[in-house]
This record gives structure tokens, C-alpha cells and sequence, in this order.
């Protein structure tokens, strides 16, 4: 092994379908480059992170499959589709729902039944440790006040460390105002109370080499940049402006929605930053690669999931890899590469 291959998705609802699409493009490429249909984008990461909706499509990636559980059980297009199929579903609410909450002023905006049909549907009785590879999810422990990181290989080695894959893809899931908290218990039967943890990594790379740092692959122990291949994917640039003459006199209520979009921005910005220096310090530049894609046509709102602008978010993740294609191209050469 020349390094050790690290994926990376943000947070960021309904917009997962844009990096989604983007890797299962990438996967296509690459079973045609090597002839091959069976091939599976993860079996050419050596590590997976993902934050909110990353966490889901990277807890998707790496669910084994029931025949063969050295296998992933998803190819990528039916990872992508667990959202376009679903996202309506999920992203629903009726009106009785939206009279006792006002809207979503006094409780979630959405109940979240139809997210764990989809998940126990998706999931069944999986637990971290059936993952097919070492990962890193994100939530936040709101009791405790602390980051919470799920991951596959502490979770083998710990049962105090082992959940549910359904219920870790609801608490990383569980963006306040959105969903309600999700509690999970250990397979020890410890409780935690747990929400989305794009609360503070939305862009969970910088986490993702932390926890690689500290563990060792095949052929390189404890591994620093120079040994590392990071591919970072974001949900779509958003860039709405907030005029100053605009928000100068904003008050509590108004500035929750700017807020939570500047947070997740800036974090994943701030994250990409910090990467970029640390590979290009430790002599390997290139060995970081961030893909943050544009809107296009598509609506920001993480929650909005018509199919207008779901089909308009898969059609963002195809325009950028068809406008982008050496960059594409380049990643299949570095995850093909010995």
C-alpha cells in the first residue's frame, strides 16, 4: 500500500444526493476502467467519514451484505437512491403536524418515523462492528456535552463502543429544529442523547485525519500526511449573502436559519483550509483533494425534497463531473494506484 485512502462527506441533508451522485460516477468509471461490474468504490478507500447526511451515505457504503458479508450490500446507484426514492418520505409532514408545532416552532419540523422506517429498512439489526471497514460518524452528546465519534474499529474491539448502524445514522442525522434527538443505547445498554454532529464538524475530514493518525494499516503504522490520500467531499457550495442594511437590526428569531447556514459553511471552509496546509507542509499537496460542487439549479434548503429539486441536485453532482472530468480522473488514478 502507497497510502492510506481516507473518504470524506459533509453534512448537509437533501443536498447528500450531490456528493452521492459524484461517487457513484466515480464507481462507474472505475468498473469500467477495470472491466469489471462487481468492483465497489469502497473497496478502494481504506477509511470512511462522514458527518449528517455524509454519515449516512458513508454508513450505506460500507453495510455488508447479507450473502456475502465481505461484501458491500449497496452499489453506489442504490445509494444515491435511498435518497431520491425516500427523500419526499422522509422530508414529510402533515398538516396536523405542522399545526401542533407551529410550523416547527415548538417541536421538530419533521417526525421522524418515516427516517427510521427508511433506516430499519436500510439497516435492519447491523451493528458498527459489521462494517466492512474502519469509519468515523459524528454526533453530539447533548447530557455529557461532548463530541461523540462512532467508529467500526473501536467498536470491535469494545462492546461499551458497539451500536445499532440504524441508530448511529439517526443521531448523525439529527439536525435540531429539524428531527428530534435520537437516543441510542450501547450494545451494554448505555443511554446517550445525541444530535446531528454537524452541530461541530460539519466537514468531518480534519476528524477523519485525527483518527487515522492514530491507527495502523497495512504497510504503514501511525500515518502522517505524506502517507495519506484524502478525497473531501462536500453538499454543495452555499454562498447566500446577508446584506448588512438586512440583518444590522436581526433578532434571535431571525438569525437561527443564517446562523446554522454560516456554521456549516464556515466549518467546512475552515476544515478544507487547515488540510490544505497540513498536506502541503508534510510534502504531499496533492495528496488532499477537496471537491465542494455548485448548486447549479438546485435550492440550498437541506430539507427541501421535492423531486424538482432532488432531480436538480443529482443533475448539480453530473454537471460537475462532467465539467471537472480531469479532476474525476485523477482520483481514479490515485485510488487505483499501487
Amino acid at each position: 500500500m502507497s497510502k492510506v485512502r481516507i473518504l470524506s462527506i459533509d453534512g448537509g441533508g437533501i443536498r447528500g444526493i450531490i456528493p452521492g451522485t459524484i461517487l457513484q460516477q466515480i464507481e462507474e468509471r472505475l468498473q469500467k476502467r477495470l472491466e469489471n461490474p462487481s468492483a465497489r468504490l469502497v473497496d478502494y478507500f481504506d477509511f470512511v467519514a462522514g458527518t449528517s447526511t455524509g454519515g449516512i451515505l458513508a454508513l450505506a457504503m460500507l453495510a455488508p451484505s447479507s450473502e456475502n458479508p465481505e461484501r458491500p450490500r449497496y452499489d453506489m446507484n442504490e445509494v444515491v437512491d435511498l435518497y431520491l426514492k425516500r427523500g419526499g418520505e422522509i422530508f414529510d409532514r402533515n398538516t396536523w403536524h405542522k399545526l401542533r408545532t407551529a410550523g416547527g416552532l415548538l417541536d421538530e419540523k419533521y417526525p421522524n418515523e418515516a427516517l427510521k422506517k427508511v433506516l430499519d429498512e436500510h439497516f435492519g439489526n447491523l451493528y458498527l462492528s459489521d462494517l466492512l471497514k474502519p469509519c468515523l460518524i459524528t454526533a453530539y452528546d447533548i447530557k455529557s456535552r461532548k463530541a461523540k465519534f462512532f467508529t467500526q474499529h473501536d467498536a470491535r474491539k469494545r462492546e461499551s463502543h458497539d451500536f445499532l448502524v440504524k441508530e448511529v445514522a439517526q443521531a448523525t442525522g439529527a439536525a435540531p429544529t429539524y428531527f428530534e434527538t435520537a437516543l441510542l443505547s450501547s450494545k451494554l445498554g448505555v443511554s446517550f442523547p445525541l444530535i446531528d454532529g454537524g452541530v461541530f464538524a460539519n466537514n468531518p475530514a480534519m476528524c477523519a485525519y485525527a483518527e487515522v493518525r492514530s491507527l495502523n494499516f497495512s504497510g504503514i503504522e501511525l500515518p502522517i500526511s505524506k502517507d495519506m490520500y484524502m478525497l473531501s467531499l462536500g453538499t454543495g457550495s452555499v454562498k447566500e449573502p446577508y446584506p448588512y442594511d438586512k440583518v444590522k437590526g436581526y433578532g434571535m428569531a431571525q438569525w437561527i436559519q443564517p446562523v446554522i447556514d454560516i456554521m456549516m459553511s464556515g466549518n467546512s471552509e475552515t476544515v478544507s483550509y487547515q488540510l490544505g496546509k497540513l498536506f502541503e507542509a508534510g510534502g504531499n499537496k496533492d495528496g488532499y483533494v477537496r471537491i465542494e460542487p455548485g448548486l447549479y439549479n438546485a435550492v440550498s434548503a437541506m430539507d427541501n425534497a421535492s423531486t424538482e429539486n432532488m432531480n436538480a441536485l443529482r443533475e448539480a453532482g453530473l454537471n460537475y463531473v462532467s465539467e471537472h472530468d480531469a479532476v474525476i480522473e485523477k482520483v481514479i488514478d490515485n485510488l487505483l494506484a499501487e
